[in-house]
């Protein structure tokens, strides 16, 4: 199956992390192809601040995480942006070239960035919760180097957002789960034991009804093994 869906950058980003989720190799000729499509949707009609834009297709259907959280509004083309620029990130060490596209979007993101924190938001956060992982992801896949040190503050607003059932009210849980589980920082793994009993209450009920439910299941067993 081809990983490239020239209508959508929402499937083509979501093929692209389930490959690499599941540990499907993806080819040097596959890797230049996508990236070099992706990067026609730089600074398009639907673009997050100068990055990567949804298509039109895109616009009129569902958008969802890769764990299944809806997504909508500019939230959506936010996190879409980061997502798109993670998997060009990606690629690029596959296909071994560095698009000019990815480095104008990190200079327009350290811009975003550099305004939220003027306005009073906590390091290594943006926005809202679901936002703020997408933005964590893609730290977490080498963007945005000059940002990553902040990942552990951010880290702490997760912590201050702790419900005491296992789960971070503004925080998605499964999407967060997701990000946790790529981040080698200690306060990651602080986070992922105090969600531990939520995520046995999840697997217990969980079904393989559709692909979303599957992936939560499969991000389970690996966090809980």
């Amino acid at each position: 199956m081809s990983l490239l869906n020239r209508t959508s950058l929402y499937k083509t980003v979501d093929n692209v992390n389930d490959a690499f989720f599941y540990g499907r190799k993806i080819n040097k000729t596959d890797a230049k192809e996508i990236i070099s499509w992706i990067s026609t949707r730089y600074d398009t009609e639907y673009s997050y601040n100068h990055s990567y834009g949804l298509t039109a297709k895109d616009m009129k259907s569902p958008v969802f995480t890769f764990t299944g959280e809806r997504l909508l509004c500019a939230s959506m083309r936010h996190i879409m942006a980061e997502e798109s620029a993670r998997v060009v990130k990606q690629l690029s060490k596959i296909a071994g070239i560095k698009p000019e596209t990815l480095k104008k979007t990190d200079e327009w993101f350290y811009k975003m960035l550099e305004a939220s924190e003027s306005a009073g938001k906590p390091l290594g956060t943006f926005c809202c919760g679901a936002c703020t992982i997408g933005l964590w992801r893609y730290l977490n896949a080498g963007g945005l180097p000059k940002y990553q040190k902040y990942i552990s503050e951010g880290l702490m607003a997760l912590h201050s957002n702790r419900d005491e059932a296992g789960k971070w009210g503004r925080f998605p849980f499964y999407y967060t789960l997701l990000a946790l589980s790529e981040i080698d920082d200690e306060s990651a793994l602080k986070e992922i034991n105090y969600a531990m009993t939520a995520c046995e209450r999840a697997l217990k009920r969980m079904n393989t009804n559709n692909i979303f439910s599957r992936r939560k299941r499969e991000l389970l067993l690996k966090i809980m093994n």
